[in-house]
């Protein structure tokens, strides 16, 4: 159930980005978040409620939050989807049947599988929000610059 849950949540965060093991959108580093790096949006300290508020707004304003730099805790999950993988975080509410989530464009330099967690592995990333094009559709993505 919550794998049915999880692929609905991801099209919900905008998905249809993309990628398989050797396709999948994914972005050159051009910022670099390091100790002193503010942190615009720190989702690991938000309640689910909040969290998901500020995560529509950013479906439906996304130029407000590019270039801003966000941290985000949740459930990494990956689809393939058409020979396109996509990647995304999720975040549970209490009773664990209603996700929310950002999707995530990784460093280019990330080789999928192995420099990424296992699906429905629990991880923190931590990034700058950018609107990127893939495909017809321009999205705000998290530019995945560091995992925990």
């Amino acid at each position: 159930m919550k794998k049915i849950l999880a692929a609905f949540a991801l099209f919900v965060c905008i998905a249809f980005c993309s990628a398989s093991a050797e396709n999948f959108l994914s972005v050159k580093r051009q910022k670099k978040i390091t100790p002193t790096t503010k942190i615009n949006y720190d989702f690991t300290k938000l309640n689910y409620n909040i969290a998901s508020g500020l995560l529509f707004d950013m479906l439906v304003s996304p130029d407000k939050y590019v270039n801003k730099t966000m941290k985000i805790h949740g459930q990494f999950y990956s689809e393939n989807h058409d020979g396109m993988r996509s990647f995304a975080i999720l975040i549970w509410d209490l009773t664990g049947c209603c996700p929310t989530g950002m999707m995530v464009a990784p460093l280019s330099e990330m080789k999928y599988p192995n420099d990424f967690p296992k699906n429905d592995e629990f991880v923190t990333v931590t990034g700058f929000l950018e609107k990127i094009k893939s495909g017809e559709d321009e999205s705000l993505y998290l530019v995945a610059e560091k995992w925990e």
